[in-house]
């Protein structure tokens, strides 16, 4: 009974402070793990720095810097709608995927050529109009990909 109770109070103690070194800091009650402020501190720096290498001014003054978007998040958690939260998770993954999408400047060209030879009117120069083509020839190829593996019925 006493083995039991000792590494009971064991497991608790160790569990209790592992569970607290894990906690950076919080704002408004919200927590921001080590391991985040880590990978704040580390894109800030460079590499350079970490959690343990800041004295207490400069983790306070990275809490700080990382306290908007934590309350931003909540405060977008507690007032989307269900809407809402589709829509903007829908945007940022549709985000997401055409950055990973690599338009070369060819086919950008390719795409300016047609667009310019279809249009009845003025088109910018290449150079004006080239991000613009690119983030577009991204969306298709994405939404081409969606649709290429959705089933879609009709009932």
């Amino acid at each position: 009974m006493k083995k039991v109770l000792v590494t009971l109070g064991l497991v608790l103690a160790f569990g209790t402070s592992s569970a607290l070194a894990v906690t950076a800091g919080t704002v408004n009650g919200i927590s921001i793990s080590v391991a985040e402020a880590d990978k704040a501190i580390n894109a800030l720096s460079k590499g350079k720095m970490t959690w343990k290498k800041l004295n207490k001014e400069e983790k306070l003054q990275l809490i700080k810097m990382m306290s908007p978007s934590k309350l931003v998040a909540a405060s977008a958690k507690k007032s989307l709608t269900t809407k809402e939260k589709e829509a903007a998770y829908s945007n940022f993954w549709m985000q997401k995927k055409i950055s990973e999408v690599k338009i070369s400047d060819k086919a950008a060209k390719a795409a300016y050529t047609k667009i310019k030879k279809a249009s009845k009117k003025k088109v910018p120069a290449f150079d004006v109009v080239k991000a613009s083509i690119k983030m577009q020839l991204a969306q298709e190829e994405v939404v081409g990909k969606l649709m290429k593996k959705a089933k879609i019925k009709l009932k």
